[in-house]
């Protein structure tokens, strides 16, 4: 009796130091707290542009388990006081979508050393700060290609919004394509001088329509519409559109866009700094890193002008292509 005493206090025994020794191993570290990630723009986030590309992105966040926030049409003035209220409301990534936001940045990062930083568009640096530029003249050279194909007239058009170097190399390039599919192109540029002037960009559109033209590329944020619904009630011109695929907003007229991947850029961001691999600094990105690229094409697109385009698109990730250098 007393042996089977002995086995039984000792099977007991062992079961105890199992289960407390298993409860040792399983008990699971505390999980370290999800990024708060809070976003400025300066325009919109409706403009069917580049703000609304952006917020599109911090909404993929979301969607992933992250707590966001942002604020929207951001007057210069205000940068700073509101980027100081979400890192004093323990938002610990703060994005300020635009080159507008360089000095407010940069500022910051010196003045929140624990908090992270990302800048689209622009050029600022920090430790803890991240600028990301798209690579200025690949998107406009890949709609001068596709533009090349698709004009019956031999006269294509470009409306701009603000005349800054980056939306300048890609005119650039885009008429670089036209002339080395056509040396003798006609291309008719015009600036509004504004992101969310849609008359004005109308306007511009339907004076180089009048003029001839029957393609025309659109980059000026919100202001494409306006380039967009010129073609639409003319009939018969084509648009190519820009940052975020456009066609929804005339189907028939919008042959392709150059689309900004910025749900891909920011998701890229916040992994590194959850995994310790940020750094600060500037980098170009584009289609060779898969942060730019190109919408479906419209109906009205041939099948050789849709190999052509895909072409493009693999030359300049593969550097074959020699853009324009920014100036200024």
């Amino acid at each position: 009796m007393k042996r089977f005493w002995y086995l039984t206090t000792a099977i007991l025994l062992l079961s105890l130091a199992l289960t407390a020794c298993g409860g040792a191993a399983t008990t699971a570290a505390p999980a370290a707290p999800k990024l708060k990630i809070a976003m400025l723009t300066s325009g919109p986030i409706n403009d069917e542009g580049w703000n609304q590309t952006a917020y599109e992105g911090l909404q993929s966040l979301k969607a992933k388990g992250y707590e966001v926030a942002n604020t929207e049409q951001v007057a210069q003035a205000d940068q700073a006081s509101d980027i100081d209220s979400y890192v004093n409301q323990g938002f610990n990534v703060v994005i300020g979508h635009g080159f507008e936001y360089g000095d407010a940045l940069a500022a910051a990062a010196k003045k929140y050393p624990n908090v992270h930083f990302v800048q689209i568009g622009g050029i600022a640096t920090g430790d803890n700060l991240a600028s990301y530029v798209f690579k200025p003249g690949e998107g406009g050279y890949i709609a001068g290609v596709l533009a090349s194909k698709l004009s019956k007239a031999g006269k294509w058009g470009f409306v701009g919004a603000v005349e800054i170097p980056t939306i300048k190399a890609d005119e650039q390039s885009y008429e670089m394509a036209l002339k080395e599919a056509k040396s003798d192109a006609s291309v008719v540029a015009a600036y509004t001088g504004s992101w969310v002037d849609i008359p004005k960009a109308k306007e511009a559109a339907l004076a180089q329509i009048s003029s001839g033209v029957d393609v025309i590329l659109a980059n000026g944020d919100n202001a494409n519409v306006g380039a967009i619904q010129a073609a639409k009630e003319k009939g018969g011109v084509l648009v190519i559109g820009w940052t975020r695929d456009q066609a929804h907003l005339a189907p028939d007229n919008v042959a392709m866009s150059i689309v900004q991947r910025v749900d891909v850029l920011l998701q890229d961001a916040v992994k590194s700094i959850e995994n310790g691999t940020f750094k600060g600094g500037n980098f170009t990105v584009g289609f060779k890193e898969g942060i730019s690229d190109i919408s479906g094409f419209g109906a009205m697109v041939p099948a050789d002008a849709q190999a052509a385009v895909k072409q493009a698109v693999q030359d300049v990730k593969d550097g074959k292509v020699k853009l324009p250098e920014i100036q200024g």
